[in-house]
């Protein structure tokens, strides 16, 4: 692709890609320099290229990998390449140029932590986690000379931050070929001239914008049949231990020492009548995007905090593990494993990694951890009930950061194009190492963000409609032919759910799911305002707030399980295996974030 592109420079533009640069000087960052001679300038950000708008178009598309001629597999591998997608990312790349790049001055350490620091969730607070939000199509560009002399210039040549922030904000992620210069140059002139001939190769959709519900009775079918033989039922037979329940007449009798958040000053009002809320655990250190925990509940699995490391919180001592990862926790639901995306993709680790000799940081490649080929970013995990099989799924998704940005946040997009497909890998457990057999991919146009049940046998799906919002979530049977290696995957439509909401999670007895909604006008009736304009609503539509919602898979009835304060973040529920549901709540007034426990679906009907 990129000869390709080079043929179709002028040589006139050759010589630009030698001579010019926005940021002026060589693209060398550290160029041989006699003793008393200047420093050298900083590199090149971006060449000024002087292809026609259509030429521009076109090659700048294929590289992102839209569906035009020529393209090639670049960030279409996660998102989908719609034009709510890409008119989505050139509001973010407009709002990164004039608030970041528009001055490339570089000339000072001060100047040039600036820049770095302007890439942050919060550019104020210099340990901020980095986003990719905050640069848009820029993020392309984080492997590239400039940014690696911004980052030797802030920090003294000290690579920590660099890498941090390559590995939370360097766009595509690792795995996929980077921009080079040259692309990434054509790239940056079709944003930045406005996304001339867009409407050409990209037009506006034409697809639904309104749910239709729907439940057929497979679905009354499945849920019967787990009830007697789910994950919850194989795990308390195995003799599965449940964190907090010593001494327990039933689950919702667990987690009776954790303080109810109604008896804590920061957590009064959250509840809702009829369940309690238990406080396990405060986490100082903070994170970034979503939270998982063992079937048992013992050990909560988060994204990376400000250090650049994730975190495993073990509930039994307490005790913090850093994980050298940056995101993605999953549990299997039998316990047997953990997996979170690396700094060189999966890694699936045994949980005795968890428990030989209490580590207090694991770095994914000691004894009992092992590689999870082909399993790519924002992945969800489930076992087959017998054992033979252990399953992950990804696809194209939307990255949900939970509030850390300025100002209210919102429901992701659901930008998922008519290419998205349902990406499943099959795995053994071969007693010392989690084994990709075979990877298998399902159509699933305008879906993304898939999620597995426990037992692998549903899987749900956010949907889109032409502006990028969601529409409903889908759910979908997984039908497995064939022996292991050679099997054969059909998804039939079971339901449609019109709700509107994060990433969900299925029950372990695969009834319920759990999700976080975020605050917007439309729910200001359900929490007892008299309407969007009511006086007392303003600090939501100001701050924003999310709450974590119930919804009965029998029936799609949606029940909201929090009563959050403006400014506070209900977030990535889930389940444990006896039915009490994990969360998050992030804090941002208080600096702080907590791991909090809901009997919500013990109680429910």
């Amino acid at each position: 692709m990129q000869q390709r592109v080079m043929r179709s420079l002028s040589t006139g533009l050759l010589l630009s890609l030698l001579l010019a640069a926005c940021g002026g000087g060589s693209s060398d960052p550290t160029p041989d320099a006699a003793p008393d001679a200047p420093p050298p300038p900083p590199p090149t950000f971006r060449n000024p290229v002087s292809l026609p708008d259509d030429e521009l178009a076109k090659q700048a598309l294929a590289l992102l990998g839209a569906p035009v001629e020529g393209h090639v597999e670049r960030c279409n591998g996660c998102h989908g390449m719609t034009r709510s997608t890409v008119d989505r990312w050139a509001q973010e790349s407009a709002a990164a140029w004039t608030s970041c790049l528009e001055d490339l001055d570089l000339s000072t350490p001060e100047k040039a932590k600036l820049k770095v620091d302007c890439a942050r969730m919060d550019p104020s607070n210099g340990s901020s986690p980095f986003s990719a939000k905050r640069l848009g199509i820029y993020s392309t560009a984080a492997r590239l000379p400039w940014f690696q002399y911004a980052f030797d210039k802030a920090f003294a040549g000290s690579t920590e931050q660099l890498d941090q922030f390559r590995s939370v904000a360097g766009m595509p992620q690792a795995g996929i070929a980077p921009l080079t210069q040259p692309e990434f140059d054509i790239v940056a002139e079709w944003f930045q001239r406005g996304l001339p001939a867009i409407d050409t190769y990209l037009p506006k959709g034409d697809g639904p914008d309104v749910c239709e519900p729907s439940i057929t009775p497979a679905v009354a079918t499945h849920v019967t049949a787990m009830q007697a033989h789910g994950w919850t039922a194989v795990n308390a037979e195995h003799g599965l231990l449940m964190h907090g329940c010593a001494g327990a007449s039933s689950p919702r009798g667990c987690l009776a020492d954790y303080p109810k958040s109604s008896a804590t000053s920061f957590g009064t009002g959250w509840e809702v009548a009829g369940s309690a809320l238990r406080v396990l655990s405060d986490n100082s250190t903070g994170s970034i995007y979503w939270t998982r925990s063992s079937a048992d509940g013992r050990f909560v699995g988060l994204g990376s905090a400000d250090d650049g490391f994730s975190r495993i919180i073990d509930l039994v001592g307490p005790r913090s593990i850093k994980i050298n990862a940056s995101y993605d926790p999953a549990f299997f639901p039998d316990d047997s494993a953990f997996l979170f995306q690396g700094n060189e993709g999966a890694r699936i680790c045994t949980r005795s990694v968890l428990t030989t000799g209490a580590p207090t940081q694991l770095d994914l490649d000691e004894a009992g951890c092992s590689g999870g080929s082909g399993v790519d970013l924002y992945e969800h995990v489930g076992a087959s009930l017998d054992g033979s099989d252990y399953w992950a799924v990804d696809g194209q998704f939307e990255s949900d950061d939970g509030g850390h940005q300025l100002g209210p946040a919102e429901d992701t997009y659901a930008g998922f194009d008519s290419s998205s497909t349902i990406k499943l890998t099959a795995m053994v457990n071969t007693g010392s190492a989690f084994e990709p057999r075979q990877h298998i991919s399902v159509d699933a146009p305008n879906e993304g963000d898939h999620v597995l049940s426990p037992s692998a046998k549903l899987l749900i799906s956010r949907t889109g409609g032409n502006n990028g919002r969601q529409i409903s979530y889908v759910l979908h049977r997984i039908d497995v032919t064939g022996a292991a290696g050679n099997y054969q995957v059909t998804t039939p439509e079971i339901a449609r759910y019109c709700a509107h909401g994060g990433k969900p999670a299925f029950s372990y007895d695969e009834r319920w799911l759990v999700l976080h909604h975020y605050v917007g006008d439309s729910d200001a009736v359900d929490l007892g305002f008299t309407g969007p304009a009511d006086p007392a609503f303003r600090p939501f539509h100001d701050k924003g707030a999310a709450n974590i919602y119930l919804v009965d898979l029998l029936t799609g009835r949606t029940t909201r399980i929090t009563s959050m304060h403006a400014g506070q973040y209900a977030l990535y529920p889930h389940f444990r295996s006896d039915g009490w549901i994990y969360f998050l709540v992030r804090d941002p007034a208080r600096d702080h974030e907590y791991v909090v426990a809901s009997d919500a679906a013990l109680a429910a009907p």
